[in-house]
């Protein structure tokens, strides 16, 4: 399911620094099709509905704020 997928990409791209290369490498609009390649199934919207569901489930803010970071350091890449 995408939106496992996306949430599977979060958690590992949090504590892979070779997975955080990968993605800091490679140009915006080829990103999603990388990642589908590393078996990471998800588009933008089915991302953004991740780190939404994610974000509810933070219980701490420290948590809540990596996540953050994590997603807009993807957003961000997303763009370049």
């Amino acid at each position: 399911m995408a939106i496992n997928d996306a949430m599977k990409f979060i958690r590992e791209s949090q504590v892979d620094p070779e997975l955080r290369k990968v993605v800091n490498k490679t140009p915006g609009n080829e990103l999603i099709q990388q990642l589908t390649e590393f078996g990471y199934e998800f588009d933008v919207e089915e991302f953004e509905e991740s780190v939404n569901m994610m974000h509810v489930k933070c219980q701490f803010e420290e948590e809540a704020n990596r996540l953050m970071q994590t997603a807009m350091w993807f957003r961000m890449s997303l763009n370049q």
